[in-house]
């Protein structure tokens, strides 16, 4: 391999992780989340930027495909439709952002998401003696 094609894939992998659909943040997120990597591809670009549209999406995911060789746009919400799924089991919502034709996930899920990736897990809530019967008789 010559030195400018060595420069040229380490360019693409800098690129891909600032859109973060690098393989650092997708192997992350596939530990995270009960996801495909390509729903992987689209949280870890939805982390970094305010509102995903539905076009940026697609251009990121299927634009180095020839024309004949990309999917319908519709794919892309059929997709989103599972990470969704995916992000509420961990915790994370993602906001339809009406009139722009795209998402978004709040900053607290943005910040829940990244120590879930970094492999920092929440300690588990400690419920009192007091607390349980107190719920209990207030469900009586």
């Amino acid at each position: 391999m010559s030195s400018l094609e060595q420069r040229l894939q380490d360019r693409v992998a800098e690129l891909e992780a600032l859109l973060g659909v690098g393989n650092d943040d997708v192997s992350r997120l596939l530990t995270v989340l009960d996801a495909t990597p390509q729903q992987c591809e689209m949280v870890g670009f939805m982390l970094r930027r305010s509102v995903a549209t539905r076009t940026a999406l697609h251009t990121v995911l299927f634009g180095a495909r020839p024309d004949c060789d990309q999917p319908e746009i519709k794919l892309i919400d059929v997709q989103m439709v599972k990470v969704r799924k995916a992000l509420e089991k961990v915790g994370v919502e993602v906001r339809t952002e009406w009139g722009s034709g795209g998402w978004a996930i709040p900053a607290a899920g943005k910040a829940r998401l990244r120590k879930l990736m970094a492999g920092e897990r929440e300690a588990p809530e400690v419920v009192t003696l007091r607390e349980r019967r107190a719920a209990f008789l207030a469900g009586a």
